[in-house]
């Protein structure tokens, strides 16, 4: 699927890894997305031109991408590169099928917003025990 930043200087083509989307909570998702970040899991990313896309190492395990020109957050993977994700409003086109079902570190989620939907919820320590028993 095609996507992009805002600007169109960061294109990308992404393979979803499924249709589901999630929302983070955590706090620096929101400070970088000035709300909780929604996301969709994909299998592989390949930028058309990597001029603009900038990388940064947000913690001992994961780095997050964005394009240097208009700052729109393109994704965010572990540094060995076994899972990451997209902004799900990057893509060209929303598939008419997306569940959003996930809702993570829902323990640093602000009181002044909540979703309607039915999601599972995880908090912080389940997030991060999840991604270390899927690296041992």
């Amino acid at each position: 699927m095609k996507a992009r930043c805002l600007c169109g200087a960061t294109q990308f083509e992404v393979q979803l890894r499924n249709h589901e989307v999630a929302a983070c909570h955590c706090s620096m998702c929101r400070r970088q997305t000035s709300g909780p970040l929604m996301a969709i899991d994909i299998e592989e990313i390949h930028f058309v031109d990597q001029q603009y896309l900038s990388v940064f190492n947000s913690s001992e395990w994961a780095e997050r991408g964005f394009c240097s020109v208009c700052g729109t957050f393109i994704f965010w993977r572990t540094k060995d590169h076994s899972f990451a994700n997209i902004n799900v409003f990057t893509l060209e086109e929303l598939p008419d099928d997306l569940d959003f079902n996930l809702e993570i570190y829902v323990d640093h989620q602000p009181a002044f917003y909540l979703f309607n939907n039915q999601t599972q919820k995880m908090t912080e320590a389940e997030v991060i025990e999840m991604f270390n028993s899927d690296r041992s």
